[in-house]
């Protein structure tokens, strides 16, 4: 029941739409001369993946009202998914010139708005001068990621660290944290650290516990969410990352000290000294054997076809995302073509709504669908027990490429800085595929891509 503009966020990740569109229509007589209101209409188009309609209310946002809120990240996003740069850059700068915008809200715009859309040489031309604090923080860790994004990881990780990461960073943008016992890469390693997510979410702890892979074989006691995952590094490649790590000044534990880190720290303290530490496999699932059932249909239906996970849309998230999702009427050339494959939908949210509501979703004999009370740490041994995995930028496509599966991520042609520039391959995860489309938002190419590579990789 959505009672309030606090309740449509759960109902969006469920894939409510309907309740919150009729909770939207009931309060337009009394709220639409609000930006809150169409701020969230926006959302829910979003999320229902009607991005065009979307996308005109941001406009309406960008033309009626004076404020710097969620709707730039959206009109950005949208704007990348559909191919439509120009229209976006365009927006930009339309509100920044308004008369009523603040300086630095016109300046905020063009950083996230121009690093959205991929405009990473103007990113790094910019220069703090008369920002307040906050602002050249937020400055820094954008044109880090530019850096990274447009000339590779190790050009841009030491900003990153210090605009991202570091002690004076996370005072600056997250006020509320306790940074007492905050471990930013120091040589002496406490006995006990906790890895907890700030700003982040699981695809970052899967991807970057390659690092707390090193952490353990230099003596110290890690703890992460081991309902996920559980590390399993081979032990020479452990053995190699604790050498770089004493190497590097690193010392072994002493005493009973204990502190806290997240993930984009362990990230960009460790990479300057450890790379991508590219492991065929380094994870296993936490529980394996709960899902043997699962599998076991799966397998019994497929009949030796080959059992591909699919997920394809992040838009139901609490953030956008909307540049790195497909719909379900893109696949179609995958899963109506004839092949040897088995899909394993494993999509929540609206797009498993629309997937439940199209006639394919019945035919057991080509599909199964995953069900919703399977949890991410099973939903991970489920990728494990089959056979390949295709997915967008998000957490799945991580934990698949962590478990050494093959795999293929389909990426916008202006990725996340993480992938850097390289057309098919990351040194991050070496038996996954890159399928990055060649100009913005030209998802049928990637999808035509995916198909081709699909039927050559029997």
């Amino acid at each position: 029941m959505i009672g309030q503009y606090d309740d449509l966020y759960p109902a969006l990740y469920a894939g409510n739409i309907e309740d919150c569109f009729r909770f939207l229509d009931e309060r337009l007589a009394s709220d639409g001369h609000s930006a809150d209101y169409w701020h969230w209409r926006a959302v829910t188009h979003l999320r229902a993946g009607q991005f065009l309609k979307a996308l005109d209310i941001c406009f309406k946002l960008t033309r009626e009202f004076d404020i710097f809120a969620f709707h730039v990240h959206c009109l950005c996003d949208i704007c990348a998914h559909l191919g439509l740069k120009e229209i976006a850059l365009a927006a930009l700068e339309y509100f920044a010139r308004k008369p009523a915008t603040a300086p630095i809200a016109a300046y905020l715009w063009r950083v996230y708005g121009w690093h959205y859309l991929g405009e990473d040489d103007p990113i790094i031309s910019l220069t703090p001068e008369g920002l307040d604090e906050h602002s050249q923080y937020v400055l820094g860790h954008h044109q880090a990621r530019s850096v990274m994004r447009r000339d590779g990881i190790a050009h841009g990780v030491a900003a990153m660290h210090r605009y991202w990461s570091s002690n004076e960073a996370r005072r600056v943008l997250f006020p509320h944290l306790d940074l007492e016992q905050y471990w930013t890469g120091q040589r002496a390693l406490p006995a006990r650290l906790h890895v907890q997510p700030v700003a982040s979410g699981y695809g970052d702890l899967v991807n970057w516990a390659r690092y707390i892979a090193a952490l353990e074989a230099m003596g110290v006691e890690v703890q992460y969410d081991t309902r996920l995952f559980r590390l399993s590094m081979p032990q020479p490649e452990q053995a190699e990352l604790a050498r770089a790590m004493h190497d590097a000044g690193f010392t072994a534990p002493s005493g009973d000290t204990a502190m806290w880190t997240d993930p984009f720290t362990l990230f960009t303290a460790l990479f300057p000294v450890l790379g991508y530490a590219p492991s065929r496999r380094y994870i296993e699932p936490a529980d394996p054997s709960s899902v043997d059932a699962v599998v076991d249909r799966i397998r019994q239906r497929a009949r030796g076809r080959r059992c591909v996970c699919v997920f394809w849309s992040s838009c139901e998230s609490a953030n956008n995302f909307a540049n790195r999702s497909l719909c379900l009427p893109d696949l179609d050339p995958l899963f109506d073509s004839p092949g040897d494959i088995y899909w394993v939908i494993m999509q929540r949210g609206f797009e498993r709504r629309r997937w439940l509501n199209d006639p394919r979703s019945a035919d057991l004999d080509r599909f199964a669908t995953l069900d919703l009370d399977l949890t991410l740490g099973q939903s991970a041994a489920v990728i494990d027990r089959l056979d390949a995995f295709v997915g967008n930028d998000g957490g799945l496509s991580h934990i698949a490429g962590a478990l050494g599966k093959r795999s293929y991520m389909f990426l916008n042609h202006v990725a996340e800085w993480r992938y850097e520039r390289a057309a098919t391959s990351t040194p991050w995860y070496p038996t996954m595929r890159l399928v990055r489309a060649r100009e913005l938002g030209g998802w049928t190419d990637v999808v035509a891509t995916l198909q081709r590579m699909l039927h050559a990789d029997v």
